[in-house]
């Protein structure tokens, strides 16, 4: 089955073309980090109005939600995009355009979606478009790190139970995620007697437990029957070299593609702090700083028809099967409730979560026919 775009979609995409470009480098110049989406998230809500968008609005997560036809639905489509981006920067990015391709840390991911999906609001707004089960189009927060997918599971708690597809505007060229992964992070912070380094030898130090414990974690063989992974990404602690470390303070995720398999992982890691809590003499506190839900619960028919349609229209464009794969970000959450839903972009880039972060200018009209024919193919 072809999904063809009708002539005055196929129109509205070339004819805005320069615009596009000038709204990602616009997204660009406003710092997003997680959790602080706010400049962003206004500008948005006045850009969709300004489009002649009605009932936008900002909710609780700072999500930029646009309901179309979706009083009274039970059956939404929800189509995001994330506005937040992993860098920390409060002053605006590096940015420059060099043929043909845009240089600026979070350009891709995911302001160039952002970008197109905004634009996809206003042509909705423009033809009029009624969608009979409604629509959400929202521009959402916290996907990033520590956001904890806080705007997608506002979303999902807000309008529970009358979400039906997920569509996620997120992703790398030629490929969709179909599958969350699971994943868990700990901050955990170690305390030890400490003392000077000769004199007080034999005081429990806490860099000699967090090693332990980190030690012992990378021992532990991964379980079977699907992709899994540990990883200490972060790791401090001790003052000098001639005292016994007081402090240390380490964070660790784990992720795994099935919920039994991060279980297996987390109560192994469990076991191993309890053993150098006893062993080394030491204080060890665990906080839970993030946590991203395996799938459960989807039809796999409903599922299998999203992957068709998603395989047919990015061959279309991309000229090549794409690639399906596991992925964490914000189809983790409507995925754990049972909603079926796909992760996807048509556009190219490189340098993802770096700051040498690029984005092909001229494959924006390829994620936005992506896009495009997405959502109308929902209507």
């Amino acid at each position: 089955m072809a999904y063809e775009l009708p002539a005055q979609a196929q129109t509205y995409i070339r004819d805005h073309k320069q615009e596009l470009v000038e709204l990602v480098k616009a997204l660009c110049a406003i710092p997003a980090p997680s959790n602080q989406e706010q400049r962003r998230a206004a500008f948005c809500k006045d850009w969709l109005e300004k489009a002649g968008c009605t009932g936008v609005y900002i909710d609780d997560a700072l999500n930029v939600v646009y309901p179309v036809n979706a009083e009274s639905s039970d059956q939404l489509t929800l189509f995001t995009a994330h506005l937040d981006t992993v860098f920390p920067d409060l002053e605006p990015l590096p940015m420059e355009e060099k043929d043909g391709i845009l240089h600026c840390p979070g350009v891709g991911d995911d302001t160039a979606n952002a970008a197109i999906l905004l634009l996809l609001a206003r042509y909705i707004a423009q033809k009029h478009l009624q969608p009979k089960d409604g629509f959400l189009l929202v521009c959402d927060t916290g996907e990033e790190a520590l956001g904890n997918l806080k705007g997608i599971k506002q979303i999902m708690q807000d309008y529970a139970g009358r979400i039906k597809e997920a569509y996620i505007y997120d992703g790398l060229y030629g490929q969709a995620v179909n599958w969350p992964v699971a994943v868990i992070r700990y901050r955990v912070k170690v305390g030890g007697q400490g003392g000077h380094a000769y004199l007080n030898f034999g005081n429990s130090s806490a860099v000699q437990c967090a090693a332990g414990i980190i030690g012992d974690m990378y021992a532990v063989e991964l379980p079977e029957g699907c992709k899994s992974s540990y990883n200490v990404g972060v790791w401090n602690g001790g003052e000098v070299a001639n005292a016994i470390a007081q402090h240390s303070e380490f964070l660790i995720e784990m992720r795994s593609e099935l919920k039994a398999n991060l279980d297996y992982l987390n109560d192994r890691f469990l076991e191993i702090v309890e053993k150098h809590r006893a062993a080394d003499r030491c204080t060890v506190e665990l906080e839970v700083i993030g946590r991203r839900p395996a799938k459960e619960g989807v039809d796999q028919e409903k599922q299998a028809a999203i992957d068709e349609k998603l395989r047919t229209i990015l061959k279309q464009y991309c000229g090549f099967e794409p690639i399906f794969r596991s992925g964490s970000g914000d189809l983790n959450i409507p995925m754990s409730m049972g909603v079926p839903g796909i992760g996807f972009c048509g556009y190219q880039g490189s340098g993802v979560h770096t700051r040498e972060e690029t984005l092909v200018l001229e494959s924006l009209q390829t994620g936005f026919a992506v896009n495009m024919t997405v959502l109308l193919s929902c209507l």
